[in-house]
């Protein structure tokens, strides 16, 4: 074979080649995007698991060591992100009726505590004992890492 015949041979193969070459790129880039897009779409979904996870925390902090209108700010957090909490947890009926049961609790026990307070205040009686708020926010505050140990797993942002 001589030159020009080998020459006329790698014309012919090199526009598929590059063609092939530009294909695998773009094959390539498009996977990357797709990869990078999910770890994105992850992320995301952990950071507003996580701002649910806060919320309850919060409250469930607020209730020994603040007073009367943090501990009603709170509450309002923690039942606005219970209200979330179907669309980032997903369909899980255990974590819903723990959020459920925590918002029922402080509402029934401490913001009826809170308001039977401010109305003995109001007549000039005494304050109630906080005790009791102190013991269901260390009871909960003990299970919510554990209810939330699976939603805020770090290992979610594998693949």
């Amino acid at each position: 074979m001589n030159t020009a015949h080998i020459l006329k041979w790698l014309e012919a193969l090199g526009s598929p080649l590059v063609a092939l070459a530009v294909f695998v790129a773009t094959c390539v880039f498009y996977w990357w995007q797709v990869r990078l897009a999910r770890q994105k779409l992850r992320h995301d979904l952990y950071d507003r698991r996580f701002a649910i996870y806060v919320a309850f925390r919060d409250l469930l902090l607020a209730l020994p060591e603040k007073g009367d209108d943090e501990i009603k700010l709170a509450l309002r957090r923690a039942s606005i992100a219970r209200l979330e909490a179907p669309f980032v947890l997903g369909d899980d009926s255990e974590i819903r009726a723990y959020l459920d049961q925590i918002c029922r609790e402080v509402t029934d026990d401490v913001v009826a505590g809170i308001m039977f307070c401010d109305g003995l205040k109001n007549s000039g009686a005494m304050n109630s004992d906080p005790q009791a708020a102190a013991d269901f926010a260390a009871r909960a505050s003990r299970e919510l890492p554990r209810q939330f140990a699976r939603f805020l797993s770090l290992t979610d942002f594998s693949g």
